[in-house]
């Protein structure tokens, strides 16, 4: 029987010309829409045309140009989606805005994606790449230095905001779609890329005031954090490369030894990440083969949510003295330079733990065994012949549903029109129900750390009753658990079931039939063990929607499948850190900021297509996406390998400041600023500044001795520049924080993200980031609970199952349900 494909006969119509319209389209297309991408005439080729344009029919229109506009108008009223990331008011002017094309009436659902939000003073800035992550503390925060000592910005050339603004708004039409499959309503939604970008770093503007200083990131004793690095960034200016080369030294060597970079036999760099995790850190250490002469030796492994200040706890890094931590490097150090990388890598993923050599892109392309597993693949591209790339992001399977295989990209003429028929909805117009999309859908969120809680919590953001089960001893410590969770598990009730009892298992099927969703992120055999790999689900719920987050899985499984990994471990192995760093100092890019959120809302967006899908008749089906996948989504301009091209050329390291002349970052008398410019304005730009010549050093001259104000005025008289200051995530939240309690009602309009800050079940103040980057025109986002704590709802949710009276209690006696973790004495351990 053939299957379809879970967007089939959706029609997407991409207007946009920005990178985060076409990765949209794009992950919209690798489910089966039919998405037509108006190409701009002239448009200026990039070697990611390839990955960006795949599964997709193209055809090149003039939209200035009445016969090619009245085209464009006819494709898109007859379309299911529209995708546009011009300027605010643009689509207006040429009459094919959402009121326009017929508001909610029409049923489309219609996504813009603009760099700044409504009531954002950089609203009508050309918001380009660089000046969004300017502006979002990308460039001053996810350094490691700059976050603590401040001075010049350090440029990445990963495109956080056209990829989360992508992947965001793939999860969005997605969430559309489903509405109005609901109701026969469409509505327009709004992703600012600003947002989107704030979506990844989430977990580094988060605060908790007074909070123990070990959950600090980096973790420093606080007389530095809170008395040296202040003095430091005072004389920032004045500290020479010796001074900095010190204090980075100083940083390396308090890195936890289990969250660390080795140097190995062959010179190469081997990075592990094993620390404070009972089962990986003992593995790692017994596998380079240290355990049993640091336990001689007088350390001991103890819960790494043990509060006891001794020092010695292999399993706690945050409590180990420092003589402890220096003599573990030490011992580790000195046997993995015994073998090449290569080998450690082998050996420590054998012992379960979360390793791998540092790599670049191109190493990463080049692995036959991601080739094979699905991870990358090979297609035939009519331009440049074999390309290869990643593969689908996302795979769903169901009885009557299939992701399809990855094409080419066809370029069509001016007459293209849709496929097939339009599928319209079940129900028509039902009212304006202003309730959230995902209301009465049930998830249970077995996930972890940060990836798949994340997707967990996003789903409760669109109005979903999401509940978390976990299991009655954590392996991971309370930075993982407990910390990250203050962001990732907001929305979620928590319960606590031994899924190795009888009774726990009874539990777990009651749960089950009556859930919509079941998200995950174990390895297949933990799956099978804990009952809930898809064939388990499905003889209990044959409905039932599972999703399941990998590690390193493809398309087709692997050899690496059931390979444990972490976001940093996907950092070194792809290629980011050493385009962050250099393969010889590789550099962390942020944490969970580049993978985790990226994987997870992977998860969301093949969770809903999946609904749209079961909407349709399909029934349920399983759902998988990886690390590994959002590895290579976050960086997919240079996720790609062919005849005539080859990662690496790309600006890197910690001292890169942008793109050249006109994306760049310059030294102005009152600060840094990011420049942005076309490449056919360079020469005007260079003329309005009053530069000798068309350099960037010319440039930088000129500027450095004018202020912001000045040259924000000069810029502006060339139509697509702009200038943005680069904001520090202190500054972002010290501005952009409210009052819980004092919501106002056009908190959507009041500019680009927002935090509240509030008491929170730790005990502390928090500061957390509010979910303002899908923003509905009529449907709300539901205003999420604080993270609760380790089955704090137990005995509520055992009590709405279909037992007995009073059967809650006995699951508890019995020891088949928990309402705390017995190791846990405080929300944040001390």
């Amino acid at each position: 029987m053939k299957l379809d494909t879970p967007l089939s006969q959706v029609r997407v119509l991409n207007i946009g010309i920005g990178w985060a319209g076409r990765v949209a389209s794009m992950l919209l297309a690798e489910q089966g829409a039919d998405v037509i991408e108006i190409i701009r005439p002239g448009r200026r080729s990039h070697p990611a045309d390839v990955v960006l344009d795949r599964s997709k029919r193209l055809v090149e229109l003039n939209i200035k140009k009445s016969g090619h506009l009245e085209k464009v108008l006819d494709l898109a009223k007859s379309s299911n989606i529209i995708i546009e990331n011009m300027r605010p008011g643009v689509v207006e002017r040429l009459g094919v805005g959402y009121r326009q094309l017929g508001g909610d009436e029409s049923g489309l659902v219609y996504l813009s994606l603009p760099g700044f939000a409504a009531g954002d003073p950089r609203r009508d800035d050309a918001a380009w790449e660089g000046s969004i992550a300017g502006a979002t503390g990308v460039y001053s925060d996810l350094s490691p230095l700059g976050r603590l000592i401040g001075g010049a910005p350090v440029f990445t050339c990963i495109p956080m905001a056209s990829a989360y603004g992508g992947i965001l708004g793939a999860a969005t039409a997605s969430l559309g779609y489903f509405g109005y499959q609901n109701s026969g309503l469409g509505q327009r939604f709004e992703v600012p890329l600003a947002d989107a970008v704030m979506s990844a770093m989430a977990l580094l503007i988060a605060e908790l005031d007074g909070a123990p200083e070990h959950y600090d990131f980096p973790a420093l004793d606080r007389s530095v954090s809170k008395v040296m690095l202040p003095i430091l960034r005072d004389v920032r200016e004045s500290l020479s490369g010796d001074h900095i080369s010190k204090i980075q030294e100083y940083l390396r060597a308090n890195a936890r030894p289990g969250f660390n970079t080795y140097k190995c036999k062959d010179g190469r760099a081997l990075f592990v990440c094993a620390s404070d995790h009972v089962a990986h850190t003992r593995s790692f250490l017994e596998t380079v083969g240290v355990y049993d002469q640091l336990i001689s030796e007088g350390m001991t492994a103890e819960s790494p949510f043990n509060e006891s200040k001794t020092g010695t706890n292999i399993n706690s890094a945050h409590s180990m003295s420092e003589f402890w931590r220096d003599r573990m490097v030490q011992l580790l150090s000195s046997k993995i330079l015994q073998k090449s990388a290569k080998e450690w890598e082998s050996a420590l993923r054998g012992a379960n733990v979360p390793a791998t050599t540092v790599q670049t892109t191109c190493e990463w392309l080049q692995d036959s065994i991601l080739l094979d597993s699905g991870v990358t693949m090979d297609l035939e591209d009519s331009e440049f012949g074999v390309v290869r790339q990643p593969a689908r992001y996302i795979t769903i399977q169901g009885g009557g549903v299939c992701s399809q295989g990855v094409k080419a990209r066809i370029k069509e003429g001016e007459n293209i029109d849709w496929k097939g028929e339009k599928v319209l909805p079940l129900i028509t117009s039902c009212g304006l129900k202003k309730e959230p999309l995902l209301k009465g859908v049930k998830v249970l969120d077995f996930s972890n750390i940060i990836a798949g809680p994340a997707g967990g919590r996003t789903l409760a953001e669109f109005g979903a009753d999401v509940t978390r089960i976990d299991s009655p001893t954590p392996l991971a410590g309370p930075f993982a658990t407990m910390w990250f969770g203050v962001d990732v598990n907001q929305g979620k009730r928590a319960i606590i079931l031994d899924l190795k009892t009888k009774d726990g298992r009874r539990a777990l099927s009651s749960l089950v039939a009556q859930a919509d969703i079941v998200l995950h992120n174990f390895l297949d055999s933990s799956a099978e063990r804990m009952g809930i790999s898809h064939k388990q689900l499905q003889k209990i719920n044959p409905e039932i929607i599972s999703c399941q987050i990998s590690a390193w899985g493809g398309t087709k499984g692997g050899k690496y499948k059931e390979d444990p990994s972490f976001d940093p471990v996907l950092q070194a192995a792809s290629g980011i850190m050493t385009r962050y760093g250099s393969a010889e100092k590789p550099v962390l890019h942020g944490i969970a900021s580049c993978v985790d959120y990226m994987t997870g809302f992977l998860a969301v967006t093949g969770i809903l297509q999946a609904l749209v899908a079961r909407k349709r008749g399909f029934g349920g089906s399983f759902v998988r996406t990886s690390l590994a996948m959002g590895a290579q989504l976050v960086q997919f301009p240079f996720m790609l390998s062919h005849s005539s091209f080859k990662p690496g050329s790309e600006p890197s390291g910690q001292s890169s400041i942008g793109h050249g002349l006109g994306q760049q970052l310059y030294k102005l008398a009152d600060g840094w600023a990011y420049l942005g410019c076309r490449p056919e304005d360079e020469a005007n730009l260079a003329s309005l500044l009053g530069a000798s010549e068309c350099t960037v050093d010319a440039i930088s001259t000129v500027v450095r001795d004018v202020r912001f104000e000045k040259i924000q005025s000069q810029v502006k008289e060339l139509r697509g520049a702009s200038l943005t200051r680069p904001e520090s995530l202190a500054t972002i939240r010290s501005e952009r924080t409210r009052d819980e309690g004092n919501r106002e009602s056009n908190w959507m309009n009041s500019g680009s993200f927002r935090l509240k800050k509030g008491v929170h079940p730790s005990g502390y103040m928090a500061t957390i980031c509010e979910p303002t980057w899908i923003r509905p025109d009529r449907s709300p986002i539901s205003d999420l609970a604080p993270a609760p704590f380790p089955g704090q709802h137990t005995r509520e949710i055992l009590g709405e199952l279909k037992f007995q009276k009073g059967a809650e209690k006995e699951f508890i006696d019995k020891g088949a349900a928990r309402e705390g973790w017995d190791v846990l004495k405080h929300y944040l351990p001390l």
